[in-house]
């Protein structure tokens, strides 16, 4: 029609997810469950139709995912060191052992973070003895997706599919770390608050106990904050 503007027609503007939305996309999304920045590597690489194009993302994909293992054994290994040495940490108020419940969270923080070193150990040995191999590309690339004949495809596009299992399994190391980490925040926070049970409002171990809760809540909208202000839509990727 003569005079409208038809601008953005063709191409509607799909609203922003809500903030809640993001934050529950974090969860969900590159930390517990892989999202498309651990997925559309694996299968670009796979369907890439130039060989030396194939080869060249292969590599890309293996330096990348070294990378990212030496980072988190390196955290995990710290991290396990920290929740080691909670087994010297006393009551605040008596001096004495913590209760139960305290104890068992950081004990399942520190199995936790000694699995995320091991399995990020035992993923770089495997792309290192992997990469090593006269056809290691070729490799690697079945590792993620199948041998010829027992390969998924896209029922839409047809496009290879990576293997689910190993999607989750190079995204266990970091799922690891991450439940490490709660384990050992819920612990600090048993810790602080179990000694103040029986104390009135006035004594300064509760207002240690409060000065600390206002610190980590601070501490951890911030951090969710950052998470969702990163989080970019799948249907955005490019």
């Amino acid at each position: 029609m003569d005079g409208q503007d038809t601008r953005g027609a063709s191409n509607p503007v799909t609203p922003r997810p809500s903030f809640i939305y993001r934050l529950l996309h974090f969860f969900g999304g590159g930390i517990y469950a892989p999202d498309s920045s651990t997925y559309d590597p694996i299968e670009t690489l796979l369907n890439a139709e130039d060989p030396e194009e194939r080869d060249r993302l292969t590599e890309r994909w293996r330096d990348n995912r070294l990378d990212e293992l030496s980072f988190v054994g390196v955290v995990a290994a710290l991290l396990a060191g920290v929740l080691t040495s909670t087994g010297s940490w006393p009551n605040i108020t008596s001096g004495e052992q913590d209760a139960w419940h305290v104890r068992t969270s950081w004990y399942c923080g520190i199995i936790l973070s000694l699995f995320s070193l091991l399995t990020a150990a035992d993923q770089t040995v495997r792309l290192h003895r992997m990469s090593s191999h006269r056809n290691a590309l070729n490799n690697i690339r079945n590792l993620l997706a199948m041998p010829d004949g027992k390969r998924r495809r896209s029922k839409s596009t047809h496009r290879l599919q990576p293997k689910t299992s190993q999607v989750y399994a190079w995204q266990l190391p970091v799922i690891f770390l991450t439940t490490a980490t709660l384990a050992m925040i819920v612990g600090m926070f048993l810790h602080v608050w179990n000694a103040t049970k029986d104390l009135q409002w006035a004594d300064p171990n509760f207002k240690v106990a409060l000065i600390f809760t206002v610190v980590a809540v601070l501490s951890i909208g911030g951090f969710f904050a950052g998470q969702a202000s990163m989080y970019v839509p799948d249907n955005e990727v490019e």
